[in-house]
């Protein structure tokens, strides 16, 4: 089953609203806003699959306290019970537009081991703001302005600047480029945020990746519907979903490949 915001469970809404609180003591007047996106704001949150998105946005940069304060609170909340990925961003890193987007600070479970350490052993104050940007964020911010919740602070009419076509292309492009080159890695990622950057380059459309499957059924080549299809049995957790084969997935992966970079051209 598959949720929203409005309607997730309560033990999720419960790490939300602990993740939203413990920022708000933590920053106090610095923090400007905290704002959901990805597959919760979008109603197709998956418990028990899906990460948790957020975007932070601050006045100023944290200072080192704060910085460790936050790593402890995201270590403890994480996981607990699903994985929360989360972005800090200065309102200076947005405004004027940058690309790619500068961020104050990160936290997905791929650093709980690097945070925990530094935590222990007391590297913690080596922590500082990265000088390159992350692509990423240009797609995060996007979705964010379509699609977001506001769950603290000023709304995100007020917060995120417009982020030009060219760079959302970019960011997408780059992120569905990596995922079709590593398909067998993580399949159901790679092929409905294939289908979702297809829909969006076509149409448009900001899409989830469930709804980006679903539009592909409709629209995309029949020869992808059968791994779309299984795709979509997977990420919805359909009992017996159909496995997706390696040869499969590397012809979805030539033939996507191509569409994209096609329709991605001015």
């Amino acid at each position: 089953m598959q949720v929203g915001w409005r309607n997730c469970p309560a033990n999720i809404r419960n790490q939300v609203e602990q993740l939203t609180g413990g920022l708000g003591e933590l920053l106090g007047a610095n923090l400007l806003g905290v704002y959901l996106h990805g597959s919760l704001a979008m109603g197709s949150f998956a418990p028990g699959q899906s990460d948790i998105d957020v975007l932070i946005v601050t006045r100023d940069s944290m200072d080192e306290d704060t910085r460790r304060c936050v790593g402890a609170l995201l270590l403890h909340l994480s996981g607990s019970p699903a994985p929360i990925e989360i972005s800090f961003l200065r309102q200076s890193d947005m405004l004027p537009w940058r690309y790619p987007t500068p961020f104050d600070l990160h936290y997905s479970e791929m650093w709980r081991a690097h945070v925990a350490r530094d935590l222990q052993t007391g590297a913690w104050p080596a922590w500082r703001a990265p000088q390159h940007g992350d692509p990423d964020l240009a797609a995060h911010i996007t979705v964010t302005q379509q699609r977001g919740v506001c769950l603290y602070g000023a709304p995100i009419s007020s917060v995120f600047p417009p982020v030009p076509r060219g760079d959302y292309i970019d960011s997408i492009m780059k992120d569905v480029d990596e995922g079709l080159s590593m398909i067998n890695n993580n399949p159901v990622y790679a092929v409905l945020n294939a289908c979702r950057t297809l829909a969006f380059l076509r149409e448009g459309q900001v899409l989830s990746k469930d709804e980006g499957g679903v539009w592909a059924l409709q629209h995309a080549p029949a020869a992808l519907h059968g791994v779309i299809t299984a795709a979509l049995a997977a990420y919805r957790g359909t009992h017996a979903a159909p496995q997706l084969q390696p040869q499969a997935l590397d012809d979805f992966a030539a033939m996507l490949q191509k569409l994209l970079h096609v329709e991605s051209i001015p």
